[in-house]
């Protein structure tokens, strides 16, 4: 379900912070528009930040599946929140073999994305390969 402009109930909602009603907003359009990968998107992102890493992968992979015959969302957009989400949810995982499972999904997903070099990267950074280069500046 989206407005006069584009923009769906649930992306106003997440632009808003409120993750929750998003979810909620996501999943009545999927009810409404079951082909559209739009509200799939939509749960994505508001589950990416509500850190239900998971759930989100599961709902990009839903996303990027309809969007095979929709063509609507921007590839870029779901390109960049799926690597994001990934990575972060393999700095929460408990061990190495669960990293670069995690990790492996970016590739899985999409194959011609354009974080492949980064998601190898931090494949190397999750088998201590690779130090990380990012110093966090000092205020």
């Amino acid at each position: 379900m989206a407005d006069n402009y584009g923009v769906t109930f649930a992306q106003k909602h997440i632009q808003r912070g409120e993750y929750e009603q998003a979810l909620a907003a996501a999943d009545k359009h999927a009810t409404q528009d079951p082909q559209s990968p739009e509200p799939h998107h939509d749960r994505a992102r508001a589950l990416s930040f509500l850190g239900r890493y998971r759930e989100s992968v599961d709902a990009y992979r839903a996303a990027i599946a309809a969007d095979q015959v929709e063509q609507i969302l921007q590839d870029w957009e779901v390109d960049d929140g799926l690597f994001s989400t990934i990575i972060a949810w393999a700095q929460t995982a408990s061990g190495e073999a669960e990293q670069l499972h995690i990790v492996a999904l970016y590739r899985e997903l999409l194959p011609h994305g354009r974080h492949g070099q980064e998601a190898d990267e931090w494949s190397q950074r999750f088998r201590g390969l690779l130090k990380t280069t990012f110093v966090k500046p000092r205020d």
